[in-house]
């Protein structure tokens, strides 16, 4: 994308869903499952290979993302055989960020090297604590042992991108336990760190915890103060704060995150990703078995899609792109939705007499109070494109 005229959000990415998990975490509600069987791992291969011939049109990608799941769950040769089919098909080595996720008990210097050879650029590794304790409450498979020499692993492939991924607030987790966490990380050296608050998603084990008593979460009061020392503590070890959860190290932010929150074009291909094609929003079949079936027998792998109203594409754009550190351009949204912002404007207006929300030329940003009420703030705005049906065309 070495175009001048390049804005951001521009562009098609490329997602790659790889299911597979070592275990089923308990705060997590992505597509994902425990299957060991091999067989099942070649016959989600075929179908993917076939899947990316079919969607994949757009030549050299924004970006590309290799997550799930735990794609170094997968072994050598299967591991390669994915970025064979990959490669391929699509330009790796022209596309300037390339990433893959990893978990420490997975990654292998054979892994890692495959990695590399084929493009992979940037890794992004699970960590989420320290603590046994609470890895042992969040399902993870890994010590913090296992999780530190992973990243040596990764770093001695060659790999200058690594990103990694921390959670605070898990129930019972106090103040100086997550301080020890982030010091810990920092001790690694990441480029690269996206912190996040526990959350309790419907469908998971943690949420029907929640629900039968089981479980309590931590107070507003600590989730405020473990988010504000994370703040604090990173911007002091040199990392920038360029979207609520995420912090830019020496690996720069994150091209291909950032694209969705932008609400730029991207394709997803394998079971459960989905996709964004102007304004049309596609979601492929959830099990391996059903996708596969379908994509094997030469038809498509979705199973909805949804054509977003403009006024509802413009408030979605708004609603992730409020999060950024640079906030959102209303002109940029107004002109790829091809849509009026006037709607949004009381809003904006009620959120800036709060002091919640300042404008910088044609964008709005949150201010401190409102990084605090960020989602707050994006609810109102992403409410109002559910308010009318959309004949607000420019």
């Amino acid at each position: 994308m070495a175009n001048s005229t390049w804005l951001p959000g521009d562009g098609t990415s490329l997602y790659v869903h790889v299911p597979f998990c070592v275990v089923k975490c308990g705060y997590c509600d992505f597509n994902s499952y425990v299957v060991d069987d091999r067989s099942v791992h070649d016959r989600f291969l075929d179908a993917l290979e076939a899947e990316l011939v079919r969607e994949w049109r757009f030549g050299t990608p924004v970006s590309v993302f290799v997550g799930g799941g735990t794609p170094t769950l997968l072994d050598p040769e299967r591991f390669r055989r994915l970025f064979e089919l990959l490669a391929r098909h699509v330009p790796l080595g022209e596309c300037r960020e390339v990433t893959m996720e990893a978990n420490p008990e997975s990654v292998t210097a054979e892994k890692a090297a495959i990695a590399r050879a084929h493009g992979v650029t940037r890794m992004s590794m699970g960590v989420q604590s320290f603590h046994p304790h609470h890895l042992r409450f969040l399902d993870r498979a890994h010590t913090a042992e296992r999780a530190e020499e992973a990243f040596a692993v990764l770093r001695a492939s060659g790999c200058e991108n690594i990103s990694v991924d921390m959670i605070f607030s898990v129930p019972g987790q106090t103040l100086a336990e997550w301080h020890a966490d982030l010091e810990r990380v920092l001790r690694l050296r990441p480029d690269h760190l996206s912190c996040y608050n526990l959350t309790f998603e419907p469908g998971t084990r943690l949420h029907r915890d929640l629900q039968q008593g089981r479980i309590e979460p931590n107070d507003e009061e600590t989730d405020r103060a473990m988010f504000l020392a994370t703040r604090e503590r990173l911007a002091a070890a040199g990392f920038e704060a360029y979207e609520i959860s995420n912090f830019a190290g020496r690996g720069g932010p994150s091209r291909h995150n950032d694209h969705y929150w932008l609400q730029g074009d991207y394709v997803g291909i394998g079971p459960g990703a989905s996709s964004h094609r102007r304004g049309v929003r596609c979601t492929n079949l959830k099990t391996v078995e059903s996708w596969a079936g379908a994509v094997l027998d030469g038809t498509p792998g979705a199973a909805s899609a949804e054509t977003l109203r403009p006024l509802q594409r413009a408030a979605e754009a708004l609603w992730l792109g409020i999060r950024r550190r640079d906030g959102v351009d209303l002109d940029l949204v107004a002109r790829r939705t091809a849509v009026s912002l006037s709607p949004f404007e009381p809003t904006i207006v009620r959120h800036e007499a709060a002091g919640l929300l300042v404008r910088r030329g044609t964008s709005i940003v949150l201010t401190p109070a409102g990084v605090l009420l960020a989602d707050m703030v994006g609810g109102d705005l992403l409410s109002v494109g559910s308010e009318r049906p959309g004949s607000e065309r420019l």
